[in-house]
């Protein structure tokens, strides 16, 4: 009896996820787009993440979403979603690239329009962030996703901070024709994977993902085909994202990358998380055409590729009056998680007001050459950076 209750359970289960799949297949059919001609927006440029005004529904009002190729589906602040009455229609996993997986209730929004172009019938998941999230620090609003921008060609320039989307061919693509890069997509999917060169060797399945705003990070398994080139080591919970953190272990190593013609020695990331992602630290020194209708991306070069050095260390709020680690370099005797009495003398509250304001400035607090650690003990522990 137990063994038939098993099966049926498991029958049960299969029927459920074929439901779901065949309710997607059919939700991603219904998408279009009405547009007949080039249309563009401004973008502001935060944290080096791309983030659009968009409306919904029959609302005129602008709401902040991040534009990112490497999400899934579009996803749309729960509040809002609820607001603008939009059903559940099931519910998903859904992972990101920190290796955390939430379920996610699914609907559909009849319109999203950027300015004058409307996509209608756009599956979206109804977005809880995290508390740790800092995504809605940039846009409180959700996410642009794949299964959006797939719908049509984008010209993305980073320089004049616009977003330009067409159903045809760019005519500035022609520029890097010779050396445009084959993408592909996974099933029902829109986000574009690409193979990389690394010091002569290719790197397959690296998500194009201008949703992410690092520069080029790989599963750890590929290290070990650099074994000739020197590693530094970093634990990191630094990176947050839509539903949080999670610690890795990032391996470094200074490699020549090559993406279309150009050719530059960068920091590679080499993670235990198993993420493959090209971020807009990289694609920023490009003009970005991406064109669903063949299947390729050109890059044309703006400047040279140059990245800032990784942080040898990155402190976290533990609270109003204490910091945390939460990215460490194998040189400094700390643990991701040790908690912290100073940063320069200074506790978190005279420093910054909020969550935001923390993500939004730190940068600037921390861009200097060494900084002086503050232990719980009062000893001091003075690191470079």
């Amino acid at each position: 009896m137990k063994h038939q209750v098993r099966i049926l359970f498991v029958l049960l289960v299969a029927f459920c996820l074929s439901c779901n799949t065949v309710t997607q297949i059919n939700m991603n059919a219904k998408s279009d787009v009405i547009s007949n001609h080039v249309d563009s927006i401004s973008f502001t440029y935060k944290k080096k993440i791309i983030v659009v005004d968009a409306s919904l529904e029959d609302n005129q009002e602008p709401h902040q979403f991040i534009f990112d190729t490497g999400a899934f589906y579009t996803k749309i602040e729960k509040h809002l979603a609820n607001d603008l009455k939009l059903p559940t229609v099931f519910t998903k996993s859904n992972s990101t690239a920190q290796g955390i997986t939430r379920k996610v209730e699914m609907t559909s929004a009849n319109k999203i329009r950027l300015a004058n172009t409307t996509y209608q019938n756009i599956a979206a998941g109804k977005l809880r962030y995290a508390k740790e999230s800092y995504s809605p620090c940039l846009a409180e609003h959700g996410i642009i996703g794949a299964n959006l921008i797939k719908l049509q060609n984008w010209k993305i320039d980073y320089q004049k901070q616009r977003l330009y989307f067409s159903n045809e061919t760019f005519e500035g693509e022609e520029a890097g024709i010779n050396s445009a890069i084959n993408f592909s997509t996974g099933f029902l999917s829109g986000i574009p994977e690409i193979e990389i060169n690394i010091d002569g060797k290719t790197i397959e399945n690296v998500l194009f993902d201008v949703g992410y705003n690092g520069g080029l990070v790989l599963p750890k398994k590929y290290a070990k085909l650099f074994d000739n080139t020197r590693s530094e080591i970093f634990l990191d919970k630094s990176i947050s994202g839509i539903f949080g953190s999670n610690l890795d272990t990032l391996e470094l190593k200074t490699l020549e990358v090559t993406l279309g013609n150009s050719k530059s020695k960068i920091p590679v990331e080499f993670s235990s998380l198993n993420k493959a992602l090209l971020g807009n630290d990289v694609l920023e020194h490009f003009t970005v055409y991406l064109n669903y209708t063949d299947e390729k991306i050109t890059l044309v070069p703006m400047s040279p590729i140059t990245l800032d050095e990784p942080k040898k260390f990155i402190p976290g709020i533990l609270n109003d009056s204490l910091w945390t680690v939460n990215r460490i370099h194998q040189d400094i005797p700390l643990k991701i998680g040790d908690t912290l009495k100073s940063i320069n003398g200074f506790t978190p509250k005279e420093l910054f007001k909020s969550h935001c304001d923390y993500f939004l400035n730190a940068s600037k607090f921390m861009d200097q050459d060494s900084i002086t650690i503050g232990l719980l003990n009062d000893t001091l522990i003075k690191s470079s950076l």
